[in-house]
Order: structure tokens, then sequence, then C-alpha cells
């Protein structure tokens, strides 16, 4: 009877020893080895007579030894090393943005909700703090050196695309959170450090990751106008400021929330394909609410082929050209590009 019982024990063990090595968990194995152990033990001590229970015994005990050095080298695998570190970043991340709540509030919050409200924050910072500043500048110091009288923006609409943007950004903010629970699943392709890939391999990365972005960004726009229902349904509310006049630095963000997250998809969804480093992927993610400051002045800077504003306005004003993100290439590619010295031209023939 001893000698069936300890053989049911063993199979037991290795029972427990396979169903986690096919789940990769070491530590259920551990736990599921010592309850196996303990029982042995006691029969062991109850019967001492018993070949069959000391030879499992010490087979267990054996075991046990060995699972404990499993368990430890599992910990130190590259993947579970990865995913520790992007967690540890992400936790060094919201002590920054949520400091205004305390380390016990924070740790209980689940993680994916402390990511959407550290990035909320972040967005609110980015969006309120750029467009403030820039507005500051462009208007109240210098805006008798850019514009002709009449031409700035009116406090009211200036007010409308704060409005259409506040009411967007707990959307937009999704989806950095969601980003950053797949990676910290180990589902992409992300990788925390640098010194993983080499600076070699992380430019040569963060150039493929870039040339993507630009082209699937270009699409995305371009399809949110020739889908028409895209844009009756979609785009037409960033498009509601379509004169010069009305455009400002608070209308980057003014965008049906929808809208705001299929643009900015390709940022995300590559991160499944191509190695990118994830704080270089999401400072280019809130970056893009500085860019959108930017294009949204009217300024003509003179920078190709940066897809400066004064092309994004023609893309304003014209409608079918300039969908480009940050450089005019996609544009001329695909024979949608308007320069504003070309439209400077047509004005000049017009007057004629």
């Amino acid at each position: 009877m001893t000698g069936w019982r300890s053989v049911t024990l063993a199979v037991a063990a290795c029972t427990i020893s396979l169903r986690s090595a096919f789940a990769g968990d070491a530590q259920v194995f551990s736990l599921g080895l010592e309850d196996v152990l303990e029982d042995v033990s006691q029969l062991n001590h109850t019967l001492p007579t018993s070949s069959y229970v000391s030879e499992s015994y010490d087979l267990l005990s054996n075991m046990t030894t060995s699972c404990t050095k499993v368990q430890a080298v599992s910990a130190r695998t590259p993947d579970a090393l990865k995913l520790q570190h992007f967690r540890e970043e992400d936790d060094w991340k919201n002590s920054i943005a949520l400091l205004f709540l305390s380390l016990e509030t924070r740790s209980k919050m689940p993680r994916m909700v402390a990511a959407w409200l550290r990035c909320y924050v972040m967005v609110n910072v980015v969006y309120f703090l750029t467009g403030g500043m820039w507005a500051y500048y462009v208007y109240v110091c210098w805006g008798d050196k850019f514009f002709a009288p009449g031409n700035m923006p009116a406090l009211r609409d200036m007010g409308e695309q704060i409005k259409v943007s506040m009411l967007s950004m707990p959307l937009y903010s999704m989806l950095p959170a969601i980003a950053e629970h797949c990676v910290e699943q180990g589902w992409t392709r992300a990788y925390s450090r640098v010194a993983d890939l080499g600076i070699g391999w992380y430019l040569a990365y963060f150039v493929l990751y870039m040339t993507c972005v630009e082209y699937f960004v270009y699409w995305m726009h371009r399809g949110l106008h020739d889908v028409k229902i895209g844009y009756k349904v979609l785009h037409y509310i960033h498009h509601k400021y379509n004169k010069e006049h009305t455009l400002s630095p608070f209308a980057g963000l003014a965008f049906h929330p929808l809208d705001g997250i299929l643009q900015a998809i390709p940022y995300c969804w590559l991160l499944f394909f191509v190695p990118m480093h994830f704080l270089t992927f999401e400072l280019l993610l809130f970056a893009t609410g500085v860019w959108t400051t930017n294009i949204h002045d009217c300024i003509h800077a003179k920078v190709a082929p940066v897809m400066g504003a004064g092309y994004h306005a023609l893309h304003h004003t014209v409608y079918n050209k300039n969908y480009g993100h940050y450089f005019t290439y996609m544009d001329k590619l695909h024979n949608t590009l308007f320069t504003p010295e070309e439209d400077e031209e047509r004005r000049q023939q017009r007057q004629k």
C-alpha cells in the first residue's frame, strides 16, 4: 500500500513538473512540489522501513533543489528582465506625473488605469503649456510682424478649439495606455534599453519606424478625406477651422476623439512589427502634441522638406493637398504636394 502511495505521489510530482514546464511557471512547480514533498516526508516518518517512500522522498528532495535553481534562472531570462525593466520604467514615469498621489494610492491602482491617468495629465500639460506659450509669443509679442490686421484668430475661435480638445483628451489618453499594457505583456517588439540592441541598431530601427509612421499617417489622413463618411462624421470637426484667421495653436488637438486616435494608431501598431525603444516611442507620441501646435499657427517658416505651418494652412484652405505628417516626401511621391510658393504665385496671377 505504501509503495502505491509513493508511486502516486511521484506521479503527482511529475504532473506538476510537466504542467509547470509547459506553462513556463517555475514558481508554480516549486510550490506544488513542496506540498507533495511535505506529504512524503510525513509518510516517511510514520513508515521508516518503507524503501519505496524513502526513495521517493530522496527523489523529490533532489527535484526541489533542481526546481529552486530553475526558478532562479527563470527570473534572469532576457524576456523576463525586459518586461521587468518596462514595469520599473512605467512606475518611474507614474511617480513623476502622478506625484500628487501617494505611493500607496498609486500602488493600489490597476496598472492600465495608472497609465491612462498619467497620459491624461501629461497630454493636458503638453497641450496647455505649449499652446499657451505659442499663442502668447505669436499673437501678443510678435503678432504685428506675422499677421495683417484682422488675420489673427479671435478668442472665441481659440475657446472653441480648447473645448473640443478637452472633450477628446480623455479618449486620446487611452491609446498610449493600451500600448503600454501590450508592451508590459511582452506582445510587441519594443525594447527597454538602448544597450539591448546598441546605438547603431537603435538609429536604424528609428529611421525605419519613422519612415513607416510617415507613410501610414499620410494614408490615414488622406483616407479621412477621400472616404466621404470619414470626413463628414469625423474629420469635418477639425476642418471647421478652414480659414487662416480661425486657425490657432489650440487647434492642434481639436479633433473628434476617434479621428485623433486613428491618426495616431500607426505609432502604436508598428510596435508589433518594428523593434522600437519604448521610451522613445512615448516621447514621439507626445511630441506630436507639440508638432500639431506648431503647424496650426499659419506662419510659413520655409523649412522644406519639413511639413511646416505654411503647408498645413494650405491643407485647411485647399482641402485635398498636403496630408503629410512631419515631411513633404509622401505628398511629393503621391502628387498631393502644394507649396506656399505655388500658392503665392497663383494669387499673384489672379491679381493681374
